[in-house]
């Protein structure tokens, strides 16, 4: 995975918050070695937020999209009005994307089964 047009964060999360989350294990790996990033990524350049430990955690509670869509994690955004999140309910394409406005879980748009395939469908224009 090419996160050449992120800055990532130098240090990990708090391991004992990682344990509190709940996390899938690809993401928490992640956060247990770069607590979050941003920058953009893929050819056409699209902005991408990945939250920190503590991120995650605050807007769990603040997003409307997660009253909304019970059992979804949000871990980033767009920057904008999109937010990529896990679900863990879906069989399959668990990591994808749901509009921040969103009305439920009809919205999201499933576009992986890890951390990495929805990495690599954003930075294919997917």
């Amino acid at each position: 995975m090419d996160l050449s047009g992120m800055k990532l964060a130098p240090e990990g999360a708090d391991p004992k918050l990682l344990d509190q989350l709940g996390l899938p294990a690809d993401l928490r790996a992640f956060l247990a070695k770069n607590n979050g990033g941003r920058g953009t990524i893929g050819a056409r350049k699209r902005p991408l937020l990945l939250w920190s430990a503590e991120q995650i955690e605050s807007e769990a509670d603040e997003q409307e999209v997660t009253r909304s869509t019970p059992g979804l994690l949000l871990f980033g955004t767009d920057g904008g009005a999109e937010g990529y999140g896990y679900l863990p309910r879906l069989r399959r394409g668990k990591y994808g994307r749901i509009s921040l406005l969103a009305a439920g879980p009809h919205e999201f748009e499933p576009l992986g089964d890890s951390l990495e395939e929805l990495l690599t469908a954003l930075a294919e224009g997917r």
